[in-house]
């Protein structure tokens, strides 16, 4: 099937393009709700925006308390929760091919997102977790409840999102029991950093894997690596899939329990492999070459700083928060935005968008680079420390901003496709047919 062309399986019924009559401009209720994507990533960006705008505030002395903890809360939970709630919200009832979510879901959702942020922003940690949580086992059941009726399974690969959910939990879990104990403080340090490790790195990098392995084949123009059947009960062949990565996700969780414990070299290098091995078994990237089409470089450099980043942070220890970053920024967030970018694009009726070199996409991201660069050189020249923290939000900031008034507007924009679905080529797919073969 050409890239472009549609499923017919989903496509719709004959005489009924021309019968929907003009053309709408905006949105309606039903898209808003049953695409959670167009509510809940305008909030992830204005979390995004909050999270960093601590440290300009704490540099200008508008605060006092150093906004550490609260940051990295917000731009876990609220900024990258936000996009996978939804990224999972939009995409989840399209493969499982059951009804979407409804108003209740979405707007309850996006309402905990916004309370969990300005709670964090304030420096209620327990409530913004609770807010997280609750958001968290909305989703969880949503999905529960529309299990019985699917007609499909999603890729195996999720199996990993799944685990990253569990991993958010329970990283939530253990910081909040740390800070109660009254234990030995060195286990309680331990135990900490866990929970740190668990929730702002595990959960994160668990959810791209997860994900990210089905989509970025697609979004790369790579081809597929796995076909796997249409079907409701799951294949030999999918078991299999979904062990692979059942094993990488516990392969990873415990390098995190081990870097905990004292092991950092030997553990980044083990989970900078293990990312490695798990990609180049989901994803053909032996096809892969540079391409400055749409978001395209945001993908390829985020796929790469991810292992680089591991390693750095492992093995230059002394500098561990400033190397993460590399993982965190360029890796983590330079692929959510590619992702969101492609989402949105492609739901809004604009997929051409995502064929050309764009100017501003680039310096969007150029700019969140800057940032990140800046950020990072602050703990590696303590005399310019404080600076080059203000130097690295803004520029951050600048380029979340300019990506924001590139793309956010689409959210508010019908798809002149509505009712079809891409083919597993075809740009800004949101749920690719998966043909009735078995193929590498």
């Amino acid at each position: 099937m050409r890239p472009g062309t549609r499923c017919p399986r989903h496509a719709n019924p004959p005489g009924d393009a021309s019968s929907r009559g003009p053309a709408r401009a905006w949105i309606g209720c039903k898209e808003l709700c049953g695409e959670p994507f167009r509510l809940l990533f305008p909030i992830a960006v204005l979390s995004g925006l909050i999270g960093v705008a601590l440290w300009p505030l704490l540099l200008g002395g508008f605060m006092e308390a150093y906004p550490g903890v609260w940051h990295i809360r917000i731009m876990i939970e609220g900024f990258f929760g936000g996009f996978m709630f939804g990224f999972l919200g939009t995409s989840l009832p399209k493969l499982l091919e059951v009804r979407p979510w409804g108003m209740a879901e979405t707007g309850s959702i996006a309402l905990l997102q916004l309370a969990s942020t300005a709670a964090h922003a304030v420096g209620s940690t327990g409530i913004g977790d609770a807010c997280f949580a609750a958001a968290f086992a909305i989703m969880i059941t949503a999905v529960l409840v529309r299990l019985p009726q699917r007609r499909d399974l999603p890729p195996p690969g999720f199996v990993l999102v799944g685990l990253g959910w569990l991993t958010a939990f329970a990283g939530i879990g253990l910081d909040h029991w740390a800070a109660r104990s009254e234990g030995d403080s060195e286990a309680t340090s331990a135990v900490i950093l866990l929970s740190r490790l668990w929730l702002g790195h595990g959960f994160v990098l668990l959810g791209i894997l997860g994900a990210g392995g089905f989509l970025l084949p697609r979004f790369l123009g790579l081809g597929i690596r796995e076909r796997f059947e249409s079907s409701p009960t799951p294949s030999r062949a999918w078991m299999i899939s979904a062990g692979v990565g059942l094993l990488a996700g516990v392969l990873l969780l415990g390098s995190y329990a081990a870097e905990a414990a004292g092991y950092s070299k030997s553990m980044a290098s083990l989970r900078a492999l293990v990312v490695v091995a798990y990609c180049l078994r989901v994803m053909p990237l032996e096809r892969l070459r540079w391409s400055s089409l749409g978001v395209q470089p945001y993908l390829l450099l985020g796929l790469g700083s991810i292992p680089i980043g591991i390693a750095l942070s492992g093995w230059l220890s002394g500098w561990r928060i400033a190397w993460s970053h590399l993982e965190l920024v360029a890796g983590f967030g330079l692929i959510t935005l590619g992702v969101g970018t492609r989402v949105i694009f492609g739901h809004s009726g604009r997929r051409e968008r995502l064929d050309r070199v764009h100017v501003l996409l680039a310096l969007a991201g150029a700019l969140m680079l800057i940032g990140m660069a800046s950020r990072m050189s602050g703990d590696l020249l303590p005399r310019l420390q404080k600076s080059h923290y203000l130097y690295g939000a803004l520029n951050w900031i600048a380029g979340l901003i300019l990506w924001s008034f590139v793309v956010l507007p689409s959210v508010l924009r019908p798809d002149s496709d509505a009712g079809e679905t891409p083919s597993a080529g075809a740009p800004g797919s949101g749920r690719p047919m998966r043909p009735k073969s078995q193929s590498t």
